[in-house]
């Protein structure tokens, strides 16, 4: 009998489906990814880069390479201001940014009235914080949810722990977000509850490190965009979970501890999640996600995040 996949990664694949749909769309003008008009073009309204940090629920680091990574491809101007730089839309961000937005209305006209739908508002609508409308990381070298993976217990807000570049957003009415934006931010806020125990982040456990054992394999075998060097200064070298000898990745034994962790802490947290927000919540979200064709795709990333810095 097959194992349920986890919940992130039936988060993942339909988002990922949905992302890949959307972005294989047809268009007359050049294209920003999802990711970016998610978490950058559409709120930028003028203001400056920590401004923009807030309303995209990035973190401030994050919204700094974004902005650079923007301005390079033309879809910002970026010019000094008193709060960081100060970020606008140009004639093509403008533009790219409205056909975004006509999209993702077209989706989820689509979705509306859906089972996926129903269940994500009933888990997103309980969450205390808002997060980003796709999922994002800490910083462009750390994979982390919110720079809390090495900081040990909740905050003195109460809130998970999280680096000090990280402002939390109370949560608002979600029933309006997109059903992109609802997926992205029951995924985020897994890896928040996933990362809260010391361990590794989720995104890179789930896309490199369950895939590597203590026997050798060519790094040429690893999935794609695995950032494994060999030159021992790559995240997972330079932090001891793998070890790279003749251009082959192996795991070291806090590598092998971090995989034994990963399986049966993604039953803790979901249990934790039962507890939390109801097990009729978490089931129907499971039972609805799990019915969709994406669910069952296995050339879909099991975790999505997208990187902002190349705009």
């Amino acid at each position: 009998m097959t194992e349920p996949a986890p919940l992130p990664v039936l988060l993942s694949r339909v988002l990922g489906r949905l992302t890949a749909e959307l972005e294989a769309q047809p268009a007359d003008m050049a294209m920003c990814s999802l990711a970016v008009w998610a978490n950058v073009l559409r709120v930028v309204d003028g203001g400056s880069e920590r401004d923009l940090a807030v309303a995209a629920r990035i973190s401030r680091r994050l919204a700094v390479a974004a902005v650079t990574g923007c301005a390079r491809q033309g879809w910002v101007t970026a010019t000094k201001g008193v709060r960081g730089r100060d970020v606008a839309l140009t004639d093509a961000g403008r533009a790219t940014s409205q056909l975004w937005a006509g999209r993702i209305a077209d989706l989820d006209a689509t979705w509306a009235g859906s089972d996926v739908r129903a269940a994500l508002v009933a888990l997103v609508a309980q969450l205390p914080y808002e997060l980003a409308h796709f999922p994002a990381s800490y910083g462009t070298a750390d994979p982390t949810a919110v720079g809390g993976s090495f900081v040990r217990g909740a905050t003195k807000d109460g809130l998970p722990a999280h680096g000090q570049d990280w402002t939390w957003v109370p949560r608002g009415d979600p029933v309006d977000a997109p059903i992109t934006a609802l997926l992205a931010q029951a995924l985020t806020a897994y890896a928040i509850d996933y990362e809260a125990q010391p361990m590794w982040p989720l995104a890179s456990t789930t896309l490199v490190v369950q895939h590597l054992s203590t026997t050798p394999k060519p790094l040429a075998a690893l999935p794609a965009e695995h950032g494994i060097t060999g030159k021992g200064t790559s995240l997972l070298e330079r932090h001891g979970l793998v070890a790279v000898n003749d251009k082959k990745a192996q795991l070291t034994p806090y590598g092998k501890k971090v995989k034994d962790h990963h399986e049966p802490y993604l039953v803790t947290v979901e249990e934790s999640w039962c507890v939390r927000y109801g097990h009729a919540t978490v089931n129907a979200l499971r039972t609805a996600l799990a019915a969709e064709p994406a669910a069952a795709d296995n050339s879909l990333a099991d975790h999505v995040v997208a990187p902002l810095h190349l705009g």
